[in-house]
């Protein structure tokens, strides 16, 4: 497997995979599709994640007391509080959400060539809102629904006086046009970016070769399986090399069974939460789409920090 990874850029993997994807979708049921993009996230997408605290152990090795527990303890509070601010105030935490897995897709996908300062944390932030956005454009009824969903009777925005209500937000501007505009905008932003970090001449054909392919495999898809993908074969799997290079040195069949064995409990522990909580908590937003993605923020806050300090060592 490491020859693999080795020999041939990740990127050609991932183009076929996106063409292949393009050229079967048309002729699969919907039903199907949202199944496989939801057990993609839930195998693959969870799993990328199931090694946070080992990373925190060796990434703070030297330093003395009992870490692990320490960590432990830190991280579930971290998911905890998380979960809960997404029922205090739903809106406010699916827009912080949005914002950190914006700078998380980026610095996964530009953080070999782009330094963690402020400028890259623009630079990853733009690219990875991009990503968003050209999802928000394909699936823009869709996501203005599940936004609905999740936003239910937002407590918060009532508390702060706004002049609307969010349903009223959402009605006059989470329109086509806005999504598209803002994609427009981020596209800009972008390669000014690339002009100014001087990988203009190297990664802009192939990016915008990607970006292209993403927005067509979008457009023929359902909201959760377009997340779902770029989640799983652009962010989770290269994350997942990342982090067996970083843990255990190479990428093989004996550091995968490494990496499986110390994740195990975490995702069970994942699975088996979103399970009691579809099954046990009579809220507004339980409908399916609206949980997938507060589950998802709950997790996702934690993972975002940790990979951080796994790239900034």
């Amino acid at each position: 497997m490491v020859s693999l990874f080795q020999k041939v850029d990740y990127y050609c993997y991932g183009v076929l995979v996106t063409l292949a994807f393009i050229l079967i979708l048309p002729f699969i049921e919907e039903k199907f599709v949202n199944f496989l993009g939801g057990f993609s996230v839930f195998t693959i997408g969870i799993l990328h994640g199931a090694n946070d605290l080992r990373i925190i152990s060796k990434r703070f090795k030297n330093h003395i007391g009992n870490l692990y527990i320490k960590s432990l303890v830190l991280y579930a509070l971290v998911v905890l509080i998380g979960g809960a601010f997404f029922f205090i105030a739903p809106s406010l935490s699916l827009l912080i959400f949005v914002l950190f897995s914006s700078y998380h897709f980026g610095e996964q996908h530009w953080s070999d060539d782009i330094k963690q300062n402020i400028m890259g944390l623009f630079f990853y932030s733009i690219y990875g809102a991009l990503v968003f956005f050209l999802i928000f454009s394909t699936q823009h009824l869709e996501v203005a629904e599940v936004m609905e969903k999740i936003s239910g009777k937002d407590d918060f925005l009532h508390f702060i006086n706004l002049p609307k209500s969010f349903n009223e937000f959402i009605n006059s501007y989470l329109a086509f046009e806005f999504f598209v505009g803002v994609t427009f905008a981020l596209s800009v932003l972008f390669i000014l970016n690339l002009i100014y970090s001087g990988l203009i001449s190297k990664y802009l054909f192939r990016e915008l070769i990607l970006l292209m392919l993403l927005f067509i495999l979008f457009y023929l898809s359902t909201l959760l399986f377009a997340f779902a993908f770029y989640f799983v074969v652009w962010h989770s799997i290269p994350s997942l090399r990342d982090q067996l290079y970083y843990l255990h040195g190479e990428v093989n069949l004996k550091s995968i069974k490494k990496y499986l064995k110390h994740s195990i409990l975490y995702w069970f522990l994942s699975i088996f939460s979103l399970f009691m909580i579809y099954k046990y908590v009579d809220f507004e937003s339980t409908y399916f789409m609206s949980l997938f993605f507060s589950f998802l923020a709950a997790i996702s806050f934690p993972h975002v920090i940790v990979i951080g300090i796994m790239k900034s060592e």
